[in-house]
């Protein structure tokens, strides 16, 4: 197992300046599939995250919040 490199931030340093080795990806454009929210899942009113309905931590009639959120 890999250990993660060692980066050396300020507090004040919110990442712009942050460069990845040898990636020049400006040009790159990121497509992903999107696939509509299934009837076992909800969208959390908290975090906005579609999860599937065991992680559903509230109760029937109150706003559908998961169980990260909860």
């Amino acid at each position: 197992m890999r250990s993660p490199p060692d980066v050396d931030l300020d507090d004040s340093d919110a990442g712009e300046s942050i460069e990845l080795p040898g990636a020049n990806l400006s040009g790159e454009e990121l497509t992903l599939p999107v696939i509509p929210k299934q009837s076992d899942e909800f969208t959390s009113t908290s975090c906005l995250l579609v999860q599937h309905r065991s992680r559903l931590a509230s109760r029937p009639g109150e706003p559908s919040v998961c169980a990260g959120c909860a």
